[in-house]
């Protein structure tokens, strides 16, 4: 169906025309009339177009007068993207949107309270509810959007908490990729005879997602990447399960010459959304994050995705693969698998029901360097085991090092049983310790 042919207002089909868009998804065709007249509980794969659904009947049933929507999300960057939706419909009726986050001052959120639409995540919500900014009794339309995500996250409480403070007669929308049992507790609680829209089983993976990965050892993941970078150009979402890690793979990358940023839970808000801006608009094609930041990361046109860690959970895995291929889009997975890694790769084959297939990906030119700065302790100092090549004495250990470019500054405590033992040396120096000949063998301890 077309947006021009449905019974909604023509200030919306002004604003849908202006953003190039003109043929309903599957679930706004199937949910949008239901959703003008009641509660509705759908279930959609993520990426299939659920945001219009909701804020089409919304502007059908407000105002512009005072608080009247209510959109909770996940995430602060899911609370951006869909504001920006609801605002570029807005600016047609004239009506106030916000967006209402953690993570930056409140001041301004509070000045542009009441406002007809507003998207918010649980906490800052529930904090400005509190603190009396922010009055539900009137809404006429509570959307729960990626309700499974926030029940993950643990904002299950907070949800029940707002909806008990929100206007009994208001209209609720539940959106889900999948539906665990809380989902339904919650939705038969709070709801009033919803029409159920299943259009998708609980999520798995979209199958036009081509999935892959690669056997590994941990030193050669930086060359297979590098590799892979070179030969399939595309639009890249990178994991890795912490953020240091994510700060040393954008540091390595950039240092190789590809112009890759990152995005991590630790940011200022401001640098998260520049970041996220600059990928939208095609300034950079390669971001890297971890899975707390990710979460409500909605970009076309990624290309691929690739785990250069293998998620712990199955259903990370699932949400960081759903970032290709949205809109029925093709997209690829890469999972990067170490030995130690093979139980967490057996544990997603079994959630997906099938198996995922390997690939080869020959070596590139870049070597892999150990991050020792963020091993390092308070004193910037690293612990090394060692095996001597021949006898010898701790003093003859400092002057060994000292020949081959380790100050004796950056030498600490030298514990020495017989042939083996421990030393410390500053991160600065931690590269050449290596090439100290009187060493048999040594490595990180």
């Amino acid at each position: 169906m077309y947006f021009e042919e449905m019974d909604i207002d023509e200030r919306t089909k002004k604003a849908l025309r202006k953003r190039g868009f003109s043929q309903a998804t599957d679930v706004q065709e199937r949910s949008i009339p239901f959703a003008m007249k009641g509660d509705v509980i759908v279930q959609a794969k993520t990426g299939s177009g659920k945001t219009l659904s909701f804020l089409i009947p919304i502007f059908e049933g407000i105002e512009g007068k005072g608080n009247e929507a209510l959109i909770l999300v996940p995430t602060r960057e899911l609370a951006q993207q869909v504001e920006r939706e609801a605002r570029s419909i807005a600016k047609e009726y004239g009506f106030r949107t916000i967006a209402i986050y953690g993570g930056v001052s409140m001041d301004n959120q509070i000045k542009n309270l009441p406002a007809s639409i507003i998207v918010g995540t649980p906490g800052r919500v529930m904090d400005l509810m509190r603190r009396g900014h922010l009055d539900l009794s009137g809404i006429k339309f509570l959307v729960l959007d990626e309700a499974d995500r926030m029940l993950d996250m643990g904002f299950i409480d907070d949800i029940r908490w707002i909806i008990s403070k929100a206007n009994r007669n208001r209209r609720t929308l539940l959106y889900s990729a999948t539906m665990p049992p809380e989902i339904i507790r919650l939705a038969k609680r709070y709801m009033r005879n919803p029409e159920r829209i299943f259009l998708s089983k609980d999520e798995k993976a979209p199958e036009k997602i081509k999935q892959y990965y690669v056997e590994v050892s941990k030193g050669d993941k930086l060359k297979k990447l590098v590799t892979l970078l070179n030969e399939e150009k595309g639009k890249y979402l990178i994991f890795l399960n912490t953020k240091t890690g994510v700060q040393y793979l954008a540091r390595r990358l950039r240092e190789a010459g590809f112009p890759a940023r990152e995005i991590h839970g630790d940011m200022r808000q401001a640098s998260r959304t520049r970041v996220m801006d600059d990928f939208k608009a095609g300034k950079v094609n390669i971001l890297i994050a971890t899975d707390v930041a990710s979460r409500g990361i909605d970009v076309q046109g990624i290309t691929h995705v690739v785990n250069y860690d293998v998620p712990r959970y199955p259903k990370d895995y699932v949400h960081r693969i759903g970032r290709t291929g949205r809109m029925d889009a093709n997209g690829k997975a890469i999972t990067f698998v170490t030995p130690d890694d093979m139980e967490f790769l057996w544990r997603i084959e079994d959630y997906l029901g099938r198996k995922i297939k390997r690939i080869e990906i020959e070596n590139g030119i870049v070597e892999e360097k150990e991050d020792y700065r963020s091993r390092a302790d308070e004193f910037g100092m690293l612990t090394f085991e060692f095996y001597l090549a021949r006898p010898a004495g701790e003093w003859e250990i400092v002057r060994e090092a000292e020949k081959h470019g380790i100050s004796e500054e950056g030498i600490g405590m030298i514990d020495l049983q017989g042939s083996r033992g421990r030393m410390k040396v500053h991160y600065r120096y931690a590269d050449k310790i290596a090439n100290v000949p009187i060493f048999e063998e040594v490595r990180l301890a």
